[in-house]
């Protein structure tokens, strides 16, 4: 019999809860990708949602898993296979005069001990809006016994959402 991998496990964990908060109505998921690199042999999954009560932001949950760790975990050799995660929140601003409130609410929220990236894009000939996309990268591995912080998390990206909206202003 398949023994999933722990990149299935935390997927279906993720998308569980997230489609539960969907059905609830409190978030709506807007994209769903889950690919195979045949070229590095890795897997990655990005789920891409927004919170009901705000159309501006949109959030997604990262998650990897590269040859290394696929292999650790399927030959069952020495190491603790995991996968990399990553938390971003993608929306417009009017001014870069918000980019450290930005930043200051997600250290805020998410700690000191997370790296916190924001990457500022336009495009040249149109107006003076931005796209921000501030990401929370962790790192280290996550493994399955991180479960009940991934649960836990969904719950800090949904206050995120809500405190980015005020200091983005």
């Amino acid at each position: 019999m398949f023994d999933p991998t722990v990149f299935e496990n935390l997927k279906v964990v993720i998308e569980g809860a997230l489609y539960d908060l969907d059905l609830e109505g409190q978030i709506l998921i807007i994209d769903r990708q889950d690919q195979v690199d045949m070229a590095k042999m890795g897997r990655r999954y990005r789920i891409t949602f927004k919170d009901k009560t705000n159309d501006e932001i949109v959030s997604y949950i990262d998650l990897k898993i590269d040859l290394d760790n696929l292999v650790t975990e399927l030959r069952n050799t020495e190491g603790n296979p995991g996968c990399v995660l990553e938390i971003g929140f993608i929306f417009k601003l009017n001014t870069l005069d918000a980019c450290p409130a930005i930043e200051q609410v997600l250290t805020t929220i998410w700690g000191n001990t997370r790296e916190i990236q924001q990457e500022i894009s336009y495009q040249y000939g149109s107006e003076n809006r931005y796209t921000n996309n501030s990401k929370i990268i962790f790192h280290r591995l996550i493994h399955e016994d991180n479960i009940d912080d991934l649960l836990e998390m969904i719950d800090y990206i949904i206050d995120s959402i809500h405190q980015l909206q005020k200091a983005k202003k």
